[in-house]
């Protein structure tokens, strides 16, 4: 067995931030409200819109324009889902592709086709 020993650093083992370039701030956001059941603000930036989540336990969500979004391949972060049948149902209401599931998780993606994760564990 090797022998772990932590190594002094200045960086936190925290991540407060998780970015998604987006082409329409304005239409991402509103999806992603609907996505995470938080209301629509009443006024939306067109270059960029914070989500800030730390009152749930959670990294901010940064939704940056960019002029092309390159489609992610793989999940850009996880969301907790502890029912996901109830997730999958939920996600057919909203139109929304799902791009693969098992029991345990379900990728999708956003209206830029960034793959995101609902998962169970």
């Amino acid at each position: 067995m090797s022998d772990q020993t932590s190594i002094r650093t200045p960086i936190k083992p925290i991540i407060p931030a998780v970015f998604v370039s987006v082409t329409d701030v304005k239409a991402s956001t509103a999806w992603y409200c609907r996505l995470l059941g938080l209301p629509v603000p009443d006024t939306v930036r067109t270059d960029i819109h914070i989500f800030s989540l730390q009152d749930r336990q959670c990294s901010n969500l940064f939704l940056r324009r960019a002029d092309k979004a390159e489609p992610t391949s793989q999940p850009l972060f996880s969301l907790t889902s502890p029912d996901i049948e109830a997730t999958q149902r939920f996600l057919a209401q909203l139109n929304v592709e799902v791009v693969y599931r098992d029991e345990e998780v379900i990728w999708f993606r956003d209206p830029d086709g960034n793959v995101l994760m609902a998962c169970a564990i």
